[in-house]
């Protein structure tokens, strides 16, 4: 291959049209590197984030969770609050093999804002978390959920612009009469401090719900500039949430857990977020309860009225469809997999090529 080549610092291996700048991070879901592309249309070159999904070629799990990533970007690219990708390759060739997607530059993530020294008013809190659940409105409304919401997955651009992002533990839902998925779903792996209590006790039916847990966090975590509920581990993470909330209900089933650690009272959440305003707390507690059918919907939280002075109905677009189950849910085999990675790789290309050339047709008949 003549027209790619390596950038040995992170092992990787891209079209010679990119250049990398730097690694901006690595983690257990692969390597994210800042570039920029070449041969992008203007003046200037384009700046995009390239992240590398290693170490999947020989392991079915994590062949689908990619091909499973790649196929529900490609379903919800366009979104205003969720990261669009903009090309995608995937590599075979030892010691560089991976699912590479050039995705759009988000300047920061939630974290480091939250971690920074900067300041920031109510006004922002309130934006951010309108912006994600306007995101995740669209997700849920394709009978999907993210399943690893938290401040390090939502990306935010130097104009406030928070997007979505990381999909790889995403995954669709049969819709049932209640809120929940009618199969089971499991491997759930995601980020402790953020997980919703049907997770702690490894309940295998759970749905949109748990999103909407995650969001109560990160919601707190804004107001406090450190996490609401790190739990050292799982007992733990039970622990702090009976903190806040008390003893679970019986219908829940963990009078096991908590009949040996009780707390003898509660601790108010205006005690905890003394300068959150009244509809911020409001809206907290209705997050961050233990029966999932008793936390707000996402149309719920978008109407509270914390929302009311920035709210704009046009940006809480619903998705025209349900997103509907892949071929990687029921092959076994690694060849299989491989091969529907690939296919995906190429449908999105396919894809990418038709809305270049509907560009340059709109833009050529604008001039005329």
């Amino acid at each position: 291959m003549s027209d790619y080549k390596v950038y040995e610092k992170a092992n990787f291996y891209i079209p010679k049209r990119y250049n990398i700048h730097q690694v901006l991070g690595k983690g257990s879901y692969g390597v994210v590197c800042l570039a920029t592309d070449s041969r992008a249309q203007g003046d200037s070159p384009v700046w995009l984030a390239i992240k590398k999904v290693g170490g999947i070629l020989h392991k079915q799990v994590l062949l689908r969770r990619a091909i499973r990533e790649l196929r529900m970007m490609r379903y919800f690219r366009g979104h205003r609050n969720i990261v669009s990708l903009v090309d995608v390759n995937f590599v075979s060739v030892e010691p560089y093999e991976g699912l590479y997607c050039f995705q759009e530059l988000m300047e920061y993530d939630l974290s480091k804002i939250v971690y920074s020294p900067v300041q920031f008013s109510e006004f922002h809190v309130c934006s951010f978390i309108y912006q994600v659940l306007c995101g995740l409105k669209y997700v849920h409304s394709a009978n999907v959920i993210h399943r690893d919401l938290k401040p390090s997955n939502l990306l935010v651009s130097s104009t406030g612009t928070v997007k979505i992002g990381d999909f790889g533990l995403a995954r669709a839902i049969k819709v049932s009469p209640s809120l929940f998925t009618v199969a089971p779903i499991t491997n759930y792996v995601a980020t402790r401090w953020y997980r919703a209590p049907e997770l702690i006790i490894r309940e295998s039916r759970y749905g949109r719900p748990v999103d909407m847990w995650a969001v109560g966090c990160i919601l707190g975590e804004l107001y406090g500039r450190r996490p609401l509920m790190p739990g050292k581990d799982l007992l733990d993470q039970f622990h702090l949430i009976m903190k806040f909330l008390g003893a679970p209900p019986p219908s829940l089933g963990m009078q096991k857990i908590y009949t040996v650690h009780q707390f003898a009272h509660l601790v108010p959440w205006k005690v905890v977020y003394p300068f959150a305003s009244d509809a911020a707390l409001d809206l907290l507690g209705k997050l961050l309860q233990w029966e999932p059918r008793g936390r707000l919907k996402v149309e719920d939280a978008l109407s509270h009225q914390y929302f009311a002075q920035i709210r704009r109905k046009r940006s809480e677009a619903v998705c025209s469809e349900a997103y509907k189950l892949g071929k990687e849910e029921e092959e076994k085999t690694l060849v299989g997999l491989r091969q529907l990675l690939e296919d995906e790789v190429e449908r999105f290309r396919r894809e990418r090529e038709g809305r270049g050339k509907d560009e340059k047709r709109r833009v050529s008949d604008e001039s005329l």
